[in-house]
């Protein structure tokens, strides 16, 4: 166990402390509505407090001295403390004002009840000073520290709910913006692809059956690129509107990989690369079939692109009691190390592409969007052989594991 020093207090964090005559961890018999600290060098008022806070359902953690409640503060992470001011190594004052001086706000905003002898208007203002919600000299009232403590972790819970909120609108707020740029950029780009097809079109003159039939070709590709576009925008609105996880559904990936195989073959071809799909037999997993369909098509869309003529693109999985992973795998011109943290940001286009058109810098970026969006991870593996392999990565449920 880590020692704390005698001549320094800070609030750490470390593991289960050795049992101590001093400190006890007791366990209430129901749900608690909180946790309370009580520092208290006095173990008969501290065994007082400990009783009537547990019978009204607290779970309750003492301290006997200064640097004992410092760490306990790190480590347990009370909903209030009730703090005595006369303390052995550290007092009462220079914890407030520790406390109330953290860098974690949630931490510095932890309630503090003072409980001293120390009962002069001197005193008080001082207690208020540092930063003590409430100060209630000795002899006390036990049930109005009772009754005190349950109202000041009722406004922290309070605030702690209203704070994830704020965060989480905030959270939907920058990334509606993201979305929307995202839409605009590429409306923009591919509707003057139409534009510039529709114009050749229309010239009679010089246009030949070949060269109209390319051109109707882009106009189509840029089309159905918008319509996906779209697609995936309004996917990824009802997923933050769903608390930012998409849910998961019974997907087969034999039969998913079959749509992709036929989905993909063709472009493959096209590129004269060779897409192989490895066997999966029955399995079955808990995904998004959407989202998932969306992230390998844009994995394996993205190898193609980037490969050159003979090359093999490879979609494979493999499984574990706990976790699951599903690759794609290249042994094209790979990506620069300088470049290997970048490919995922929004709009960034690659460097070292060596075959097909230039990309949009959305792909990777949405696919790693729907995979956190998934409880998943999707990451950029180093490999030692050439080419890029990217897995994603997400925890198999108990009914996944199980024999069907």
């Amino acid at each position: 166990m880590q020692s704390i020093p005698q001549t320094e207090a800070t609030f750490v964090n470390v593991g289960a402390p050795k049992a101590q005559p001093n400190q006890q961890i007791l366990k209430p018999a129901t749900p608690f509505p909180g946790r309370v600290l009580i520092v208290e060098d006095e173990a008969e008022l501290a065994e007082v407090l400990e009783y009537n806070l547990m019978r009204s359902g607290f779970d309750v953690v003492i301290a006997a001295d200064g640097l004992e409640a410092c760490r306990l503060i790190g480590r347990e992470k009370p909903d209030l403390i009730l703090l005595d001011l006369m303390l052995p190594l550290l007092d009462g004052w220079e914890i407030c004002r520790m406390l109330r001086t953290h860098e974690d706000p949630l931490m510095a905003r932890i309630p503090i009840i003072m409980l001293s002898a120390m009962g002069t208007a001197a005193d008080r203002l001082k207690g208020y000073h540092l930063g003590a919600d409430l100060y209630l000299p000795k002899p006390y009232v036990i049930k109005e520290v009772v009754l005190k403590t349950r109202q000041l972790i009722e406004k922290r819970h309070e605030y702690l709910a209203l704070t994830a909120k704020m965060t989480a609108f905030e959270r939907w707020d920058s990334l509606q913006e993201n979305w929307q740029q995202v839409l605009f950029h590429e409306l923009k780009n591919q509707l003057m692809i139409i534009s510039g097809m529709a114009r050749r079109l229309s010239d009679e003159g010089s246009l030949t059956r070949t060269s109209a039939q390319g051109y109707v070709s882009h106009i189509q590709k840029s089309s159905h690129y918008l319509e996906t576009l779209a697609k995936n925008y309004l996917l990824v609105r009802r997923l933050e509107e769903n608390s930012y996880q998409l849910q998961g559904e019974s997907v087969r990936l034999c039969i998913l990989f079959e749509e992709l195989d036929a989905l993909f073959t063709p472009v493959a071809q096209q590129s004269s690369c060779n897409l192989r799909f490895a066997s999966v037999g029955d399995e079955s997993l808990q995904l998004h079939p959407v989202g998932i369909k969306i992230i390998l098509s844009s994995l394996i869309d993205n190898a193609l692109k980037y490969s050159s003529a003979g090359a093999e693109v490879v979609v494979s999985t493999e499984f574990s009691a706990h976790k699951g992973e599903i690759r794609v795998s290249d042994n094209g011109p790979g990506i620069a190390p300088a470049e290997r943290q970048k490919v995922f940001e929004k709009f960034y286009r690659s460097g070292h592409q060596q075959n097909g058109p230039a990309g949009s810098g959305l792909g990777l970026y949405m696919a790693r969007t729907l995979a956190e969006s998934m409880g998943a991870r999707l990451i950029l593996a180093e490999t030692s052989s050439p080419g890029c392999s990217f897995r994603l990565q997400f925890p198999r449920r108990r009914a996944e594991c199980e024999p069907s």
